[in-house]
């Protein structure tokens, strides 16, 4: 029986680099493009700009490779996440980060490639100030909202407006008026927005594959004698990582026990010498987190085999005699 697959990527700064490497290695075994086996791609944050990546024409008319976009973290960290002597003093009444590089990076990797361009139905998450709600950049929904047909420079930016990191993205097109920060505030993890997306795209099916990749467990803990007397200036560095770590943990229990639906979640369960930190661009950094992906994709290469002989028969959606 044919299954839908879903392809689910997190968010987590320069922590990308690890499912980049991870879906390089899929990638490498399926043989193919990874939006010709997957029915919906999904990302948060630095998983949404991978999904963008992988699943649009943002490279001369073609998507780029996971390769290409590690190279985007590698090549390019330094310039996204650029700190002075005055950073430490400046995050804490302003964002931590002029949002000047990450937008040059945007723009030099996707030009003025349109969200239309979708090669596989994707599900970008933000979140909207103003309306107090959660926004999805849905690519299949641009044929019934021409005016959801974004930029996709915009929507990379919007879905990465990290708080206190990064300011967020003023988004506006006719009646149309978005303040949009990270989806990462609610879905950090979007497996499960993913996979409810699948079930309403496609309700025909009743057999669902799930792969979520991660960005590495930060695997940290935050004693009770420190935090009993934290106040809003103790807690504003603090509150960002512990949400969006517990939404990630709470989808995989909720996804491993949904009926008819095969959960595979790829996660570096520690980071190693690798920081927790998305934002540590240094050297040092990024190296090691480019070594412990590698490290992971070694000791899991069963498990990806696994894996890619469910993904092997492509998109169910594909599948001759289905109709959408």
């Amino acid at each position: 029986m044919a299954s839908i697959k879903v392809l689910s990527i997190d968010g987590g700064g320069i922590r990308g680099i690890i499912p980049a490497i991870i879906l390089a290695e899929l990638q490498k075994r399926l043989a193919r493009n990874l939006y010709e086996v997957f029915d919906i791609i999904a990302g948060t944050s630095t998983g949404g700009i991978i999904a963008l990546g992988i699943g649009t024409r943002g490279h001369n008319g073609q998507p780029y490779t996971p390769d290409e976009l590690l190279n985007l973290y590698v090549q390019n960290g330094p310039a996204i996440f650029t700190k002075n002597f005055l950073t430490p003093e400046k995050e804490l009444l302003f964002p931590k980060y002029s949002p000047d590089g990450l937008e040059k990076v945007l723009a030099e990797f996707f030009q003025d490639t349109e969200f239309k361009t979708a090669l596989t139905p994707l599900l970008i998450s933000s979140y909207d100030l103003q309306g107090q709600l959660p926004f999805f950049f849905k690519s299949h929904q641009i044929t019934a909202k021409p005016n959801y047909n974004w930029p996709v420079t915009s929507i990379a930016r919007a879905t990465s407006a990290a708080p206190t990191y990064f300011p967020p993205l003023h988004l506006t097109k006719g009646a149309e008026d978005y303040a949009l920060v990270d989806g990462g505030v609610f879905v950090n993890n979007p497996s499960m927005a993913a996979y409810a997306e699948a079930r309403a795209l496609y309700p025909e099916f009743a057999q669902f594959v799930v792969v979520s990749v991660g960005t590495g467990d930060r695997q940290d803990s935050i004693a009770y004698a420190a935090a009993k007397e934290w106040g809003l200036l103790g807690w504003a560095k603090q509150l960002v990582p512990v949400f969006m770590d517990s939404v990630s943990e709470a989808v995989d229990y909720q996804l491993s026990q949904m009926p008819g639906c095969t959960y595979h979640r790829l996660q570096v369960s520690h980071l190693q010498a690798a920081e927790n930190e998305m934002d540590d661009v240094t050297p040092d950094n990024i190296a090691n987190l480019q070594a412990t992906a590698k490290e992971y994709v070694a000791t899991q290469s069963a498990v990806l085999d696994g894996i890619c002989a469910e993904l092997n028969e492509g998109r169910g959606s594909d599948m001759p005699g289905i109709g959408r």
